[in-house]
């Protein structure tokens, strides 16, 4: 509804008697409860303490956007902002269709099923995918601790949505298909890291773990030579498990088993997309990871984009 129409509606409000306004009321409550999403912008109003672009708390109101959000000036620098400033859903538009959005993500569909359902360009749909996953890809995970599992997996290289290829155009049959190297170390307690790497070596490997496992730690790997390194100086007790030797569990607790599982639900969740940018992969990593670890919760990947600054 436009601005216009709800001030010519406003006035007929005196029109209506104790009971009428009374029903008006509950309806009202019942439709405010129900929008979570104005519901969070309207608490990250509340909670706006400072300019984002200058710090400063000396702040006014300055009217609304088309969305109705509420705008503010700052009486410092004169810039114009609102509450989901500096957050990835700054400037996004159509609010209402936000949460289908992200149910339809939270259950894996894809760019054309998502552009169909909700009746939105298939670049929209593009955006607001990478705009959602911007907040998981970002959150900053503590060093690894307990025991950790740590491996390599290889998924076949793309340049999906590419216009220029760094190589020549590979032709049908035409041989081996070039592997993107992928590093994930997770623990015990369901923290998880990931990589995407150029190369496999042991100069990535040492580089992508040494500063991320904590000190008394146990951690688990296959006979890859280069995890070695990873331990030297540290107080990191290292269990190989080579498979030669057709060993799988050491001591009757380490293994790589819960990595390996995680690794393949990873890669048969991804086969929905047929094949995704090499650019894109860290997004589709977090992306899983985030709702591996929350499963139960009902907010998913709209709501941490949100609260994300």
């Amino acid at each position: 509804m436009s601005t216009q129409r709800l001030r010519s509606i406003l006035p007929h409000l005196e029109e209506l008697t104790y009971a009428e306004l009374k029903k008006l009321k509950h309806e009202v409550d019942g439709l405010i409860s129900q929008n979570q999403v104005g519901e969070v912008i309207a608490e990250r109003e509340e909670n706006l303490t400072g300019c984002p672009h200058c710090s400063s708390n000396q702040l006014s109101r300055w009217g609304f956007t088309k969305q109705g959000v509420q705008r503010f000036k700052c009486k410092a620098c004169l810039q114009t902002f609102n509450a989901l400033k500096g957050t990835p859903l700054y400037r996004m538009r159509m609010s209402q269709k936000w949460l289908k959005y992200n149910a339809l993500m939270w259950h894996g569909s894809t760019l054309r099923q998502c552009a169909k359902e909700l009746d939105i360009n298939l670049r929209t749909a593009f955006r607001w995918r990478h705009a959602f996953l911007k907040a998981p890809a970002n959150t900053d995970i503590q060093p690894l601790s307990g025991v950790i599992e740590a491996d390599e997996t290889f998924i076949n290289e793309s340049f999906k949505g590419k216009r220029r290829l760094h190589r020549d155009a590979r032709k049908r049959g035409g041989g081996k298909v070039p592997k993107t190297p992928i590093l994930i170390a997770l623990n015990r307690e369901g923290s998880v890291i990931h990589e995407v790497v150029d190369f496999n070596t042991k100069e990535n490997i040492c580089r992508f773990l040494k500063s991320r496992i904590a000190d008394g730690s146990v951690l688990c790997t296959d006979g890859n030579k280069s995890y070695i390194e990873v331990v030297n100086g540290r107080k990191i007790d290292h269990k190989r498990i080579v498979g030669l030797d057709k060993v799988r569990v050491v001591e009757n607790i380490y293994h790589i088993q819960t990595l390996n599982n995680y690794m393949m639900h990873w890669k048969e969740w991804m086969v929905r997309f047929r094949g995704v940018g090499r650019e894109y992969l860290p997004h589709y990593l977090s992306w899983f990871r985030y709702m591996k670890q929350n499963e139960k919760s009902d907010q998913g990947l709209l709501f941490a984009a949100m609260t994300n600054t």
